[in-house]
């Protein structure tokens, strides 16, 4: 049995954003050196720097925690309607 992975540690918005922005580009780098340059790969890669990005910008819009809540307001969208709106502010960052 493998030792589990070292994962890295953030502080904040923006280090989640640089961890994620790494990550992009290590994922980026394997598709070119192994994986043939896979469109699957190249698009999971965006995804993770489009995450981090918007975990950064999500941090400061008072529209994210009115949408999804925190420990003292209640989410003025449900569940569902909190994955849309996710899924959404990354597609909006993904295809620009």
């Amino acid at each position: 049995m493998s030792d589990p992975l070292a994962l890295p540690d953030f502080g904040s918005g923006d280090e989640f954003a640089q961890v994620m922005t790494g990550l992009a580009a290590k994922l980026h780098a394997k598709n070119r050196i192994w994986m043939d340059e896979s469109g699957y790969a190249w698009h999971v890669a965006q995804l993770l720097a489009a995450l981090g990005e918007e975990f950064r910008a999500a941090q400061i819009d008072p529209d994210v925690v009115a949408d999804f809540g925190d420990a003292h307001h209640r989410a003025r969208l449900d569940d569902a309607a909190q994955v849309d709106a996710l899924l959404a502010r990354l597609r909006d960052r993904l295809v620009r």
